[in-house]
């Protein structure tokens, strides 16, 4: 019975030894909209249009020395650039995150708001959404600026299979870079759950 007692002992005494990672964390089946916009980059041809999933994350920081933290994102195997790419911003007051110097003392949990712009799907696709959706808008003077606001993502994850399925076929991902006081620097990726 003591030798039981003792591995216990022993066994707690060594998960409470374990470092904690820098931070945590966690990927939200996010209920933020979908939303259909002008195709900003003209990467095709004028027949598409850009859709936004937005993707859901919440990051806990575990240490008091972090100073930096940056976050890359890789959709369709290349790196994608904040702000002309995708955009940050917070879920509860949709305030855009250039950097987040300001949250890395906080030991409240960071709930942010993916935006990527790459997506295009073609205007009869669109079409066909706007009408599942009953959304009474056109996409004949759809310009600069303008946005149609779809379904929830958690929703839209649910409804439409193919589109998620298409999404799923590359292993996109996300990586959080931490940097503390002490010049030690920590990656955390995380493979995209469309």
């Amino acid at each position: 019975m003591k030798k039981i007692m003792f591995l216990g002992a022993l066994l707690c005494l060594t998960n409470s030894c374990k470092k904690k990672e820098p931070i945590s964390i966690e990927e939200i089946n996010s209920d933020e909209i979908v939303t259909i916009t002008h195709n900003e980059k003209k990467i095709q041809t004028g027949d598409s249009v850009d859709i936004h999933f937005p993707k859901e994350f919440k990051i806990v920081m575990n240490s008091d020395n972090i100073i930096d933290l940056s976050i890359y994102y890789f959709i369709n195997k290349r790196t994608l650039m904040n702000i002309t790419d995708y955009e940050i911003s917070e879920k509860i007051n949709k305030k855009p995150i250039l950097s987040f110097k300001s949250y890395l003392s906080s030991k409240k949990p960071i709930d942010i708001i993916i935006k990527e712009r790459n997506h295009l799907i073609s205007k009869n696709e669109a079409k066909e959404l706007l009408k599942k959706y009953n959304i009474n808008q056109s996409l004949d003077n759809l310009k600069f600026g303008d946005t149609i606001k779809l379904i929830p993502y958690n929703q839209f994850r649910k409804e439409n299979n193919s589109t998620i399925n298409d999404l799923k076929k590359i292993n996109d991902s996300i990586f959080f870079r931490v940097t503390s006081n002490e010049g030690k620097v920590f990656t955390k990726g995380e493979k995209i759950n469309w």
